[in-house]
């Protein structure tokens, strides 16, 4: 959870949307409340009244929640194109099953990229990510494929604001990230090793989005080791998914 201030009920709503997108089951209240070491007594008022609202559903019989229609009708008109019959989410499935790696989505969300949606990894070993999660836009494979579609100037901008939050340590050479991104742009992806966190990476890519929309990216998480050794089928067997599952 981002340590910028929130507003605590606001953000328990969407924390408990999230988890049910995360889990996709249905959910009793004391589940709910010890995932997130909520009161038990406030986890149900909360639900009770998405009820009332009309988003969520209850069955009294088995004494679970679950999301109702209506939040799935929420945001249908964004990225129209690209979210249509479903297209995006199962181009992510086909990536899970033909992979067994963390199949992630991210947007940019200030200086950061943040995870929209994430589906496990069924390897063995296996990272597991969850939706809501933070990287720095600088410093991470979602971030600079985020990156990677600014103009200079933006990135210019972006890296003093960064600059200026962080300790000396951390803060970045502009124009060797310029340099890095004019890389990753002439790959088409990037491959992020070990900078997050240990022994793990990420091979993102850019999804295609209509003029004025929000950029989103397309991330397969896993051990470093297993991306090295895939890196070329992964692009391709990605490459060649959104040929299949987003052409018109």
């Amino acid at each position: 959870m981002t340590e910028r201030k929130v507003v605590k009920s606001a953000a328990r709503v969407l924390q408990l949307l999230e988890h049910f997108d995360d889990e996709r089951r249905p959910m009793a209240v004391a589940e709910i409340a010890a995932h997130h070491d909520w009161p038990a007594s406030s986890t149900s008022a909360l639900m009770s009244s998405l009820v009332t609202l009309g988003y969520l559903e209850y069955d009294p019989g088995k004494r679970v929640y679950r999301p109702s229609v209506r939040v799935a009708l929420l945001g249908d008109w964004i990225h129209r194109d690209l979210l249509k019959e479903g297209q995006l989410a199962r181009l992510m499935e086909h990536l899970n099953e033909a992979t067994g790696e963390t199949i992630v989505l991210a947007s940019q969300n200030g200086l950061q990229s943040q995870y929209l949606r994430v589906l496990q990894g069924t390897n063995a070993l296996r990272l597991h990510l969850h939706i809501g999660t933070e990287r720095p836009i600088f410093g991470s494979g979602t971030g600079s494929m985020l990156l990677s579609a600014m103009d200079a100037a933006a990135v210019r901008k972006l890296a003093r604001r960064f600059n200026a939050t962080v300790p000396p340590a951390r803060r970045v050479d502009v124009e060797q990230v310029l340099a890095d991104l004019a890389k990753d742009r002439a790959k088409g992806y990037s491959i992020s090793l070990n900078q997050v966190t240990i022994h793990s990476g990420l091979i993102a890519m850019l999804l295609p989005v209509a003029t004025g929309e929000q950029q989103l990216v397309l991330g397969i998480s896993g051990l470093t080791v297993r991306l090295l050794e895939h890196e070329k089928r992964y692009v391709q067997l990605v490459r060649k998914a959104m040929s299949n599952f987003l052409s018109d």
